[in-house]
């Protein structure tokens, strides 16, 4: 979810970045061993900062957001690396919808936030099973007796408003 949180977060709320050392400096992307594109989310640029460079960006923020990415980092580097791939997953989808869905997707991660703390697992785990279905068993889904019975109409819509945005991690 720190990818969501982070892509949630406007440009001008996320750490400040400092452009990559080496190969990628001068443009040329930076490759993984197989020559594919690594991909470039704010939790990676944040990693290869040096300390300094991290206290300062992290200085910039206020502190309840301070402590609260100070949380998701931490939670972020304890993720295995497959789990560290979906993220960047999303992060890539959610940076290629167009603006009207950026702000779709970051009203939608911000609603998640409000839900009361004992239903936020529920719902997790509800849009885990979701995005792993095919659009229409999502479509299908959504519509159940055991989704309607599960979440309330608040959860419901959410579930439904989120289901539009998903698509499986690949």
């Amino acid at each position: 979810m720190l990818a969501a949180n982070l892509a949630a977060q406007k440009p001008k709320d996320r750490p400040a970045q400092k452009a990559p050392k080496g190969a990628a400096a001068n443009g040329a992307p930076r490759l993984n061993k197989k020559g594919e594109r690594l991909p470039r989310t704010p939790v990676d640029r944040f990693n290869r900062m040096t300390p300094d460079e991290r206290q300062r960006a992290l200085e910039k923020l206020p502190p309840e957001r301070r402590k609260k990415f100070e949380e998701q980092l931490k939670h972020y580097n304890s993720l295995t690396p497959e789990e560290r791939r979906q993220e960047r997953f999303r992060y890539q989808a959610f940076n290629q919808f167009p603006p009207e869905k950026q702000n779709q997707a970051r009203r939608l991660f911000r609603q998640f936030g409000e839900l009361p703390p004992e239903r936020q697992g529920a719902v997790r785990q509800e849009i885990e099973q979701l995005r792993a279905l095919p659009d229409a068993e999502r479509r299908s889904r959504i519509n159940s007796n055991e989704i309607r019975s599960k979440y309330d109409s608040h959860e419901q819509k959410f579930l439904s408003d989120l289901s539009g945005l998903l698509s499986p991690p690949q």
